[in-house]
C-alpha cells in the first residue's frame, strides 16, 4: 500500500510543478512579499513589523489560492484525462489513490511554502531584521493550515466540479480564519441571545489563528509552542475528517 500511495505522490508532484499556474503563482507571492517594504515604508509604528505581518498573509493567501487552483481540480482532472482508470486499474486502490493525491499535494504546497519562507527570511535580512523562533513558528503554523486546506479542496473536488470546490475551499478558509469574531460577539454581555450558540460555534469550527498565531508572532510576543503543538493537532484531525470523507465520496464514484 505504502509503495502505491508514494507512486500516485509523485506523479502528482511532478505533474504540479509542471503546471504554469503554480509558477505564476510563486511569481505574484515573491512579488507580495518584495512588495510589503512599500506598506513598511507608509507604516508609522513599525516597519519591519508590517513588512512581516504582510508577508505572512501573503504567503497564507498563496497557500489558499494553490489550494483552490490545484487541489480542487486534482481528481477532475484526473477522470477527464482518464489516466485514473491506467492507475486503479494496476492494483491500487481508490483510497490509495485518494491519499497518493493528496500527500503529493501537501509536499507541493510545503514546497512552495518553503520557497516562499526563504524569500521572506532573506527580505528581512536584507532589512536588518532578525529571522527568530517567533517568525519561524508562524511559518509551521502556515504549513499545518496548507494541510488542512488541501485535505478541504480534495473532499469538495471529490463531490462537485472544481469551480464549486474552489469556492467551497475559500469559504471555509473565511470561516476558519474569523472564528475569533464569535468569541468577541459574546463578550461583555454582548449577544445575549446567541450568546450560546456562538461559543458553541466557536469551539466546533476550525481556528486558523490558533494555528498561525501571525499577529502575536510579529509583536514580539514569546511563541507558545503548546498552542501551536495543539494546533498541529487541531489540524490533523480536521485533515483526516475531510481525508476520510474524500475516500469515501470517490469510493462511491461509478466512472
Amino acid at each position: 500500500m505504502r509503495d502505491r500511495v508514494a507512486v500516485v505522490a509523485r506523479a502528482t508532484f511532478r505533474e504540479a510543478v509542471r503546471d504554469r499556474v503554480l509558477l505564476i503563482v510563486l511569481a505574484f507571492a515573491a512579488a507580495f512579499i518584495l512588495g510589503s517594504r512599500v506598506l513598511g515604508w507608509l507604516s508609522v509604528e513599525d516597519e519591519l513589523k508590517m513588512v512581516q505581518d504582510f508577508s505572512l498573509k501573503g504567503i497564507s493567501i498563496v497557500g489558499l489560492l494553490l489550494a483552490m487552483l490545484v487541489g480542487a481540480g486534482a481528481i477532475a482532472r484526473e477522470v477527464e484525462r482518464r489516466t485514473v482508470y491506467t492507475v486503479l486499474s494496476r492494483d491500487c486502490g481508490r483510497g490509495e489513490f485518494v491519499l497518493g493525491k493528496f500527500a503529493g499535494l501537501v509536499v507541493v504546497l510545503w514546497t512552495c511554502l518553503a520557497g516562499m519562507a526563504a524569500v521572506l527570511f532573506v527580505w528581512v535580512l536584507a532589512w536588518n531584521g532578525v529571522v527568530g523562533e517567533a517568525l519561524v513558528a508562524a511559518v509551521l503554523g502556515l504549513a499545518c493550515e496548507a494541510v488542512v486546506l488541501t485535505s478541504v479542496a480534495l473532499f469538495l473536488g471529490a463531490l462537485t466540479s472544481p469551480a464549486l470546490a474552489s469556492a467551497g475551499t475559500l469559504v471555509f478558509y473565511f470561516v476558519a480564519t474569523h472564528t475569533e469574531a464569535m468569541r468577541e460577539l459574546t463578550e461583555d454581555g454582548k449577544n445575549p441571545d446567541f450568546a450560546a450558540a456562538y461559543r458553541v460555534l466557536y469551539h466546533v469550527l476550525p481556528n486558523f489563528v490558533n494555528v498561525t498565531f501571525i499577529n502575536a508572532t510579529t509583536s514580539g510576543h514569546a511563541v507558545d509552542w503548546s498552542m501551536l503543538g495543539l494546533g498541529a493537532a487541531s489540524s490533523a484531525c480536521w485533515a483526516t475528517v475531510f481525508l476520510a470523507g474524500a475516500i469515501v465520496l470517490f469510493r462511491r464514484r461509478q466512472f
